[in-house]
């Protein structure tokens, strides 16, 4: 009988410990490699973890809600389901999930029972109401029967406020992730920015034809730049600097409290309809909190668009450990000289921060002059 230990494993860089959600197999059950076994929450979002294995699952050593160190053994699964487990197996394993399972276990409610049973709530509501001391049974969801993180938080400010005249929100962990990696960007990355207006007359006309956006435009052109600029698809490593291969463009997404970066890979090898489709599936999930550790990793280059919410123009902190974001304004009509005459044309302002340890001014003017040209002719 051979015996594999299921993991917690490592969905990021950042990631010590993540909350397990729910499991999709029960004891007994059998598994085939590659199907979801459980879920789990990051600070960035929720994952489905698949199984590594096939065979029967024998032992679940984490409960859903208990928060799980990284590495520590969740489950065991087995290749026959009638064979006794040896007893080491759920010894020792067990201890570091169980122990933070206390920690993490529903808030009891007057009566003696745990008052987040009793309710329907999003993994980051029970958690934001842990946070908070908040019983789930107190909050009203303002779209039933579903508790919002945001419920949660109107239902602790009332409290706060009336005792302090001002009101204390914990960070979440997706808002404690941001600030680390932010704090660290400023303080550790050397950064200078650079501007360029565009004009988007035949990036729209494309962008159209393919049923895509001018996001979508901009992102396609900035991946196949990139592969004349390899400084700009590059990361520094201490005493290196370490160029990647493939030009998989983070895209930045604002959700509820926070910021996701899921990624477009190789988005240099995709025509326009087929990456504004992969777009809209990335964008969907983060909004939902269903990404893959896979799908918020491996970015070399960022793009973040404030344009919808009516941003003119604005600078970017580069996201670690890549070298260069994009920032991308609003597309608007301008009054342009075009052949000593003038024109409204659709135009968009481009600001790109660059990692000074990695490229210089020139390197990044280049690259933002070949990108204008690139979109200018709707290549």
């Amino acid at each position: 009988m051979s015996v594999t230990r299921v993991i917690m494993p490592k969905l990021g860089l950042t990631m010590d410990e993540g909350r397990l959600i729910a499991w999709h197999k029960a004891e007994g059950d059998r598994v085939v490699d590659g199907e979801v076994l459980f879920e789990v929450e990051t600070d960035k979002a929720a994952m489905e973890v698949p199984a590594t294995t096939s065979g029967f699952v024998r032992r679940l050593l984490a409960k859903p809600d208990d928060m799980v160190p990284v590495a520590t053994v969740v489950a065991v699964i087995t290749s026959t389901a009638d064979e006794d487990l040896p007893a080491e197996v759920t010894s020792a394993a067990t201890e570091p999930a169980i122990a933070r399972s206390a920690e993490s276990a529903p808030r009891q409610s007057a009566q003696g029972s745990p008052s987040a049973d009793r309710v329907i709530a999003s993994p980051a509501a029970r958690k934001r109401a842990q946070e908070l001391g908040v019983d789930l049974a107190t909050v009203v969801a303002s779209k039933p029967p579903r508790i919002s993180i945001e419920d949660v938080d109107a239902a602790a400010a009332p409290a706060t406020a009336a005792s302090t005249g001002e009101t204390r929100i914990p960070l979440s962990r997706m808002r404690k992730a941001i600030a680390a990696a932010m704090s660290r960007s400023a303080r550790d990355a050397p950064q200078f920015s650079i501007e360029r207006d565009v004009d988007m007359s035949a990036a729209n006309a494309r962008r159209k034809e393919a049923g895509a956006s001018y996001t979508d435009a901009v992102v396609s052109a900035a991946a196949r730049t990139l592969a004349a600029h390899p400084r700009l698809r590059s990361r520094f490593d201490g005493d290196a600097i370490v160029e990647q291969a493939n030009a998989h463009i983070g895209l930045a997404v604002a959700v509820t409290d926070g910021l996701l970066v899921p990624v477009i890979r190789d988005a240099d090898t995709k025509d326009l309809a087929t990456l504004a489709r992969e777009r809209e599936r990335l964008e969907e999930g983060a909004h939902a909190g269903r990404l893959t550790a896979e799908a918020l990793s491996g970015a070399v280059f960022s793009v973040s668009n404030l344009g919808s919410l009516g941003v003119d123009r604005f600078i970017a902190l580069v996201n670690p450990p890549e070298a260069a974001i994009l920032a991308m304004g609003r597309v608007r009509d301008r009054v342009v000289a075009r052949g000593g005459k003038m024109d409204v044309r659709p135009v968009v302002t481009l600001t790109l921060s660059v990692d000074h340890r990695v490229a210089d001014g020139a390197d990044a003017a280049r690259f933002l002059d070949d990108l204008a040209k690139r979109l200018e002719a709707s290549e």
